[in-house]
């Protein structure tokens, strides 16, 4: 009887005697609207949005260790346009000037991969990204396509020539998400096609989850 219970004793004396290196936890809120979802943007905005946007930036502007990146800028820019005070607004400038703030794929929406033209998809893009290098002087880093339906070859394109330096996903099928996590796979390159240029391909990164954290 002493044998048996004194091996997972010893077995546990083992573990925390063995070296172990730390877990490094990065933890980054983010914005997640969807535009037009059950209710119109406007509804949206009153009822959610605006305070999201206020709120963050105090919170921000209380500790510097604190960070947030932003994604629909449809929801930003009518803060920003109509409620954003001026004090605010100074605010969100030192916030992206010491990238406690950031704003990630920048376009109007978190657009939808399979049932959208890519004419539509560039020209979302399009604004959004217009709207804060006029703004802010700023283009955004990475992409960021968490929640978007389906997944097309037009993505890892689109996104390599808008200049963005890695891309972030989750909602692809359960079981290859299995697999990836089984294999170590939730990182890779993603190549639209064989016949295109090393240019237009992007490193990705796939959420381990099933939600929106990694």
């Amino acid at each position: 009887l002493t044998q048996v219970t004194a091996a997972p004793l010893l077995a546990l004396l083992l573990l925390f005697l063995s070296p172990v290196s730390p877990i490094r936890v990065f933890v980054v809120p983010h914005s997640h609207m969807d535009v037009g979802w059950i209710y119109t943007v406007q509804e949206s905005l009153r009822a959610y949005a605006a305070n999201v946007y206020t709120t963050v930036v105090e919170q921000l502007m209380l500790q510097k260790q604190r960070r947030f990146i932003a994604v629909e800028q449809e929801y930003f820019r009518l803060w920003w346009d109509g409620i954003a005070s001026y004090r605010q607004k100074r605010q969100v400038r030192h916030l992206l000037a010491t990238r406690r703030l950031e704003f990630v794929i920048g376009g109007q929406v978190m657009h939808d991969e399979t049932v959208a033209h890519f004419d539509d998809q560039i020209l979302q893009l399009t604004e959004g990204h217009g709207f804060l290098y006029e703004t802010f002087g700023i283009r955004p880093r990475f992409s960021w396509q968490i929640d978007s339906f389906g997944a097309s070859a037009t993505t890892p394109t689109l996104f390599a020539l808008a200049g963005f330096h890695a891309h972030v996903i989750s909602r692809i099928d359960y079981a290859l998400k299995d697999t990836m996590q089984n294999s170590q796979g939730l990182q890779f390159v993603w190549r639209g096609s064989p016949t295109l240029s090393a240019q237009q391909e992007i490193f990705t990164h796939v959420l381990d989850q099933y939600n929106y954290c990694s």
